[in-house]
């Protein structure tokens, strides 16, 4: 694996733990899809030589308002070259996280999107007119609001990142699936017939279909040994997926595939999303009993609290019951109690943070999202039909509780044509929602907000329902 640093940048607790405590081993991570019949899942090793990777699932709601953030701004002392970017999460999601909320190694969301990070050289593309996330914030963002292999390949050219090397893989609840990577600067997309083979690992993606053609079956000599540590992981990933028979259990041969892309030792992590049942399964080294957790189970609304659950709970089988209210301060006390005493000091101090400043800041970063200074889009909107001749009295009302979004709609003065909005999401100042009437009539809105304006299209199922220009009257 290629470990870079880039300026003041440090490449994640995997990369710090290697570096700075000079372990001798292999750091490794491997991402796949095995897809046959009516069976996908999704799954990931973290190999990092026993070096106890510390890690928190997190249970992400939709309706959440959430503010950006660039390593820059929350490494350094001046927080130089923060982010603007502001969202409201369409998605509930489970992820994977070392460094706290909003920042996932991976994960998937309730639309069956799936993203994971590989650690590799990127060359991110700069552009000042894009809006700005590190690449763990880019992912919650992708997982918070799009559905489809196709809209996240889009976000990544439309998204300045920062922080240290990574490339992705990326998958959707058909199978769809893709390598993006950053390589001078552009954005390189592996996907259909330059993804013949549905995994990825340190390794540039067309790298690694070079080393395939050596092997027997793909074109070479070569003996690819499921056993033998010194095949490619790639290369036992084809063996694997193309081998698979859909009678038998896929979760089972999951893990057995988890098992045979270890290097060298047991990984830390060893975590499969079963897409079609919704099914998420975990094990790490320290507490290898697998277990299990429905997604189908889960309340993703932002009616209840965000929840979280430590990886290394010793309990096996289904742990769902065992997740709890996230809060800042069980951050802080996770970071402190799992990250600190493994790393050096100079992790948190090098950007010019005392320890405990960085602690505040990384336990803290997200309560900005429920300040009412920054949630510019709340209030009561009101307006009428200005190409219409038979003028609705449309008014939008969103409100807040803290960082949790609800809004209401209503197309006339009538107490009964208030309607609950549905599928609320907001990417920098463009609002989409639906709603349905007392009538069962499907309704889209897309608007985009300017200050206290708002230009609003409303949209049935085959036609424009007209163009509104709202004024917000009341802030509350």
């Amino acid at each position: 694996m290629k470990n870079s640093i880039k300026n003041t940048f440090i490449p994640g607790v995997i990369i710090f733990l290697l570096v700075f405590l000079n372990h001798q081993t292999v750091s490794a991570c491997s991402t796949f899809k095995l897809q046959k019949g009516t069976e996908l899942i999704y799954g990931h090793n973290l190999n990092e030589g026993d070096i106890g990777v510390p890690g928190l699932i997190f249970i992400n709601k939709r309706g959440i308002f959430k503010t950006g953030r660039t390593w820059s701004e929350l490494l350094n002392k001046d927080q130089s070259n923060p982010s603007s970017f502001r969202w409201i999460s369409r998605y509930g999601s489970v992820t994977f996280n070392a460094f706290g909320r909003d920042f996932p190694d991976g994960g998937m969301n309730e639309a069956g999107l799936y993203i994971w990070e590989m650690n590799e050289d990127a060359d991110y593309p700069k552009n000042d007119s894009y809006p700005k996330l590190n690449q763990m914030n880019w992912m919650q963002f992708i997982l918070d609001s799009y559905s489809t292999v196709d809209e996240a390949i889009q976000c990544a050219s439309e998204v300045e990142i920062d922080g240290w090397g990574w490339h992705y893989f990326v998958g959707d609840a058909r199978g769809d699936c893709a390598v993006i990577a950053f390589i001078d600067g552009k954005v390189v997309v592996n996907r259909d017939q330059t993804m013949p083979v549905p995994g990825l690992f340190n390794t540039p993606y067309n790298r690694e279909l070079e080393v395939l053609k050596y092997y027997k079956g793909f074109g070479g000599l070569y003996e690819p040994d499921l056993n033998d540590p010194k095949v490619p992981r790639f290369v036992k990933t084809a063996v694997m997926v193309r081998d698979y028979d859909p009678t038998q259990n896929v979760v089972i041969y999951g893990f057995k595939m988890l098992d045979n892309l270890m290097v060298y030792d047991v990984p830390e992590w060893s975590i499969l999303f079963d897409a079609s049942r919704r099914d998420v399964y975990f094990k790490t080294r320290i507490n290898p009993r697998i277990k299990h957790f429905s997604m189908n189970k889960i309340d993703f609304s932002n009616n209840t609290d965000v929840l979280i659950l430590n990886m290394d709970i010793a309990e096996g089988g289904d742990v769902l019951d065992q997740f709890h209210p996230y809060t800042n301060k069980k951050i802080r006390i996770f970071t402190e109690s799992f990250i600190v005493p493994i790393l050096p000091e100079d992790f948190f101090t090098r950007g010019g943070l005392t320890l405990e400043e960085y602690l505040d800041r990384f336990s803290s970063h997200s309560d900005a999202a429920a300040s009412e200074d920054n949630q510019f889009f709340k209030g009561i909107w009101k307006a009428g039909n200005e190409k219409s001749k038979n003028k609705k009295n449309v008014t939008l009302n969103l409100d807040a509780r803290k960082s949790a979004i609800v809004g209401k709609i209503s197309l006339s003065k009538a107490a009964d044509e208030q309607y609950e909005i549905e599928h609320l999401q907001l990417i920098g100042n463009k609002l989409k929602f639906t709603f349905w009437t007392k009538n069962k009539t499907f309704i889209e809105g897309e608007a985009v907000i300017e200050k206290d304006s708002m230009k609003m299209d409303l949209f049935g199922i085959e036609d424009n329902l007209g163009h509104f220009i709202l004024n917000k009257n009341q802030i509350r």
